[in-house]
Formats: structure tokens, C-alpha cells, sequence
């Protein structure tokens, strides 16, 4: 049972501005709340593809009028996937005690192809990077090799004279 206190006038004075201030915090609160939905929501990726540390994976993708369309990827082994006409084969491979690991793209398609490799060690990204497409060589990166997998996202069409970041 709750005492029921009577505070006089004095008192109320003095602990005016502590409740107003609870107040003005219960407001913010309910802004955050209500908000926070908002902010939380997740950026939308694209398709996207895993592949793990010591692993190759080829995708075969279909471009038509400046769009992108992937197919079903195939798992493999590094050095042993190759990608044939219309295809982008990645490989990411680990060496020894090092903290990074090599990431190897090679794009057999009429266009390039730019996308972002994102390691991750449970849905927490450690590192990102940003591989632009090649036709003519290998494109080469690293990417923090304490992850336990790459998600390959965001893929786009490369435009005719736009540099790649």
C-alpha cells in the first residue's frame, strides 16, 4: 500500500523543475520509440550471394537494358571455377597468419560488373570493400580474413566513363 504523502508547497517548489525535466525525458523517449522503426530499417542490399573463406563460388548474370539479373550460384574450389560466357566467378582465399585474405573476381561478360564484398562474422560487418568490374583481367582486393563470410551485394552494371570508388 502506497503512503499518501502530503509535500508542501515548499518541497513541490523545489522538485518542480525535476519533474518537468522527467517529463520533457518521457517525451524524447516516446519520439525515439516511435522513430526508431524508422532509422532501424535495413538498407536494401540487392541480391546478394555467401560464399566462406577457402571457397569459389560462379553466378552466372544476365544483363538486359541496363539491368542486372543473377542466377543460381554454383560452389567450388579456388583456382578450379571457371566462369564461362555470361558468368562472374569469385574466390577468396586465406593465407596462413595473415589478417587479410585475397579476393580474386573474374568476369567473362559483355559489361562489367561492380559489387560489394561485406565480411561478416554473424550479421556483424567487419569489413567492406568495393570490387569494380573487369573484362580484360582478374580484379584482385582483400578483405579482412576474420570473417567467417563474404556476402557478395549490390551488384550494378558498370557505366561507360564513370570511375569506380
Amino acid at each position: 500500500m502506497v503512503p499518501d504523502v502530503n509535500l508542501s508547497p515548499k518541497v513541490w517548489r523545489k522538485l518542480g523543475p525535476m519533474l518537468l525535466s522527467t517529463k520533457r525525458m518521457r517525451r524524447i523517449a516516446l519520439a525515439f520509440a516511435l522513430a526508431a522503426p524508422n532509422l532501424a530499417r535495413p538498407q536494401d542490399l540487392g541480391p546478394s550471394v555467401v560464399l566462406k573463406p577457402g571457397e569459389a563460388i560462379v553466378v552466372p548474370v544476365a544483363i538486359a537494358e541496363g539491368s542486372l539479373t543473377l542466377g543460381k550460384p554454383r560452389v567450388g574450389r579456388p583456382g578450379a571455377a571457371e566462369p564461362k560466357d555470361g558468368e562472374i566467378a569469385v574466390a577468396v582465399l586465406k593465407h596462413g597468419l595473415s589478417p587479410y585474405a585475397e579476393l580474386t573476381a573474374t568476369e567473362k561478360t559483355g559489361t562489367p560488373v561492380d559489387f560489394v564484398a561485406t565480411g561478416l562474422i554473424g550479421d556483424i560487418k567487419i569489413d567492406e570493400i568495393r570490387v569494380c568490374g573487369r573484362i580484360d583481367a582478374p580484379i584482385k582486393g582483400r578483405i579482412a580474413s576474420g570473417s567467417w563470410r563474404v556476402s557478395l551485394n549490390r551488384f550494378a552494371v558498370h557505366k561507360q566513363g564513370e570511375e569506380c570508388r
